[in-house]
């Protein structure tokens, strides 16, 4: 996995591309980042983002955070 990519699991069933770049570039949510692509694969998500260390500030707890755009 590239440096500027985190790897996703446990979100819930349906969650979408947008809903991730959506909790993925907000400030309040996870720090904010700008999100170059997403890629979902069998329950899994491939967050890559413009900046390195962006990443580094994201936690992977989210998956309530995300409940409420459901």
């Amino acid at each position: 996995m590239d440096k500027k990519q985190i790897l996703v699991t446990g979100f819930p069933n349906g969650t979408g591309k947008a809903q991730l770049m959506i909790y993925f570039q907000s400030e309040r949510d996870s720090g904010g980042g700008d999100v170059e692509k997403i890629e979902i694969h069998r329950g899994r998500a491939y967050i890559t983002f413009d900046e390195a260390r962006a990443q580094e500030k994201k936690g992977l707890s989210f998956c309530s955070s995300l409940r409420k755009f459901r």
